[in-house]
């Protein structure tokens, strides 16, 4: 059985992704935030002391966005979000990389965001770590492709998730949805079923790649505000 290690597995995208490999016959490991403390290097070490570290897939959906002007902005928020958007992600793919390496097969990938090539008012933090993120992705896949590992992210629109709606009045949400071609907010499973062809057998030359699924806002030109 093939197997999944997954962050951001309790939020809305990462549930419908755990499911969809799930019911695909993957076995999925989806440690919750309490069990594997992404803004602490050491704690993400220590948690895989003495664990099967021999997985097929490495997919980090969680995320971190408080958004807050400059002037409210303090050095800990930067870090913050930092650390569980995309510095965890290269410390999980250190960790659990070495074995794909030796079996010469593996795919990884990151959920970034639009905000990863927009941006817009009060979305500093967030924003840079996403372009880091794709970075990181890219740089990855130069690194691993001679091993048969692919890496590539996945661009979410804008999602009918608890943090869209934390982030967005219903007001907004509305004037969002008028400039989104399709003419709604994703569901958290069109991001799942991206995730999951990626990362699944029939991928088999896509790396290094940023695949956006936004229901054609880009498309329009990005104007979220």
């Amino acid at each position: 059985m093939k197997r999944v290690f997954l962050t951001g597995g309790n939020g809305d995208i990462g549930n419908s992704i755990k499911e969809i490999f799930i019911n695909n016959g993957y076995e999925v490991t989806a440690p919750s935030s309490k069990e594997l403390n992404l803004e602490n290097l050491e704690d993400i070490k220590k948690y895989f002391i003495n664990k099967n570290l021999d997985y097929d897939v490495i997919i980090h959906c969680a995320g971190f966005n408080n958004p807050k002007d400059i002037e409210n902005l303090t050095f800990e928020d930067v870090e913050k979000t930092a650390k569980i958007n995309y510095i965890s992600f290269f410390e999980l793919v250190k960790i659990l990389s070495p074995i794909m390496k030796e079996k010469q097969s593996g795919k990884i990938l990151a959920i970034s965001s639009l905000y990863g090539i927009i941006t817009r008012r009060g979305r500093l933090a967030y924003t840079t770590s996403k372009h880091a993120l794709n970075g990181c992705v890219k740089t990855l896949a130069c690194e691993l492709g001679r091993y048969n590992i692919l890496v590539n992210s996945v661009s979410p629109g804008f999602v009918d998730t608890k943090m869209t709606r934390k982030n967005n009045s219903q007001e907004k949400i509305d004037l969002l949805c008028k400039k989104i071609p399709v003419n709604r907010l994703a569901k958290p499973v069109d991001i799942a079923n991206a995730v999951y062809f990626l990362c699944s057998e029939q991928n088999t030359y896509i790396t290094g790649q940023d695949i956006i699924v936004d229901g054609g806002f880009m498309a329009e030109g990005g104007q979220a505000s």
